[in-house]
């Protein structure tokens, strides 16, 4: 598997990376050593990269990876790991069995937002234990943005920008962390940093696929400031793996009428061109420079020994073509 630079930390990842949500028994349980199996087939595959966050299971994902990447047979240099602050986990002997947050039977944690510098501090101490490193390569701000915090997110935004972001600095100059940046859903904020912080890269999810190309000028500007971009949630939350069926999801929510349309005009392509959608949905983000890696985070084999096939895969450059003529994709990259 092809490997990228993240130009300002010299880091090499593969251009398909996993992503751990699902260690965390996003939307079902899963087993210990499923997640230890997953994991040793994505390095199989030449995957080295593995993202996970404290908010996924209440730090479970966490602690099943860094269990996972131990069962390996590589040096830690070989592995590249990112998580995420700006939650922290507090002890809450009330919480049972049951789904928080989409997480089914988590760790017994309250999630607090805590953007500061203290918090990003013990968050990423608390992350080292869980996953048992060291250090880790990649430390994300997570969930900073309206989305997620309407009204409250000017103020959270000040303290991360404040405060939190030189916890971040400190951790590299340190050597704690080789790269930092913002994992995020929306390209608005992380194009926001560029008036008070230097960072090395942005997981963006959503915002740059198939079905949506909002950020691409965006992307733009992060060319020019050497920023990578790792494509997250590029199937946009499955509609683009699964097609326009009836209690299909777009952006975490049952999917409008007209992205069912659109989802529906791409499948036709797709088939016309015999495409599969996904293999056009995993090449797609990198037709921009600024894309270094996409996420994927199937617990299913056949999934991962696919990956790359479809990388590989020749898609005909009048797919890409009659795609942008009709509309349903709005990229200059393709004209090129």
């Amino acid at each position: 598997m092809k490997k990228n630079i993240i130009k300002k930390s010299n880091l090499e990842i593969s251009n398909v990376g996993y992503g751990a949500s699902g260690f965390g028994n996003l939307y079902r349980t899963v087993k210990t050593s499923d997640a230890i199996d997953v994991i040793k087939k994505c390095h199989e595959v030449g995957i080295n990269y593995f993202d996970t966050a404290p908010h996924y299971g209440a730090g479970l994902s966490e602690r099943r990876l860094g269990l996972a990447l131990s069962e390996l047979d590589v040096e830690r240099s070989d592995i590249i790991i990112s998580t995420k602050v700006g939650r922290l986990l507090e002890p809450n002997k009330n919480i049972g069995k049951g789904t928080i947050d989409g997480f089914v039977n988590a760790g017994p944690f309250d999630r607090t937002y805590d953007y500061s510098y203290t918090g990003i501090m013990r968050s990423f101490e608390d992350s080292l234990q869980r996953l048992g490193t060291s250090y880790v390569d990649i430390l994300f701000i997570h969930d900073i943005g309206s989305m997620t915090h309407g009204e409250k997110n000017k103020e959270l935004f000040k303290v991360a920008m404040e405060s939190g972001y030189k916890a971040l600095d400190e951790l590299k100059s340190a050597g704690l962390v080789k790269a930092i940046g913002l994992g995020t859903n929306e390209w608005q904020v992380q194009q926001e940093t560029f008036k008070y912080a230097d960072f090395d890269c942005f997981m963006l999810s959503g915002r740059y696929t198939l079905l949506e190309q909002t950020a691409e000028s965006f992307l733009d500007q992060c060319v020019e400031k050497n920023v990578s971009i790792i494509a997250a949630a590029i199937y946009n939350s499955g509609i683009l793996a699964t097609g326009p069926k009836e209690g299909a999801y777009y952006d975490y929510e049952p999917a409008p009428e007209y992205i069912l349309k659109k989802v529906e005009q791409i499948f036709d392509l797709c088939h016309k061109f015999n495409v599969a959608p996904t293999t056009a949905a995993i090449q797609f983000p990198f037709v921009h420079p600024a894309v270094v890696s996409v996420m994927q985070n199937t617990m299913k084999f056949k999934n991962i020994e696919k990956i790359n096939a479809m990388l590989d895969y020749k898609i005909p450059s009048e797919f890409w073509s009659e795609l942008t003529k009709s509309g349903l994709v709005t990229s200059k990259y393709l004209n090129e």
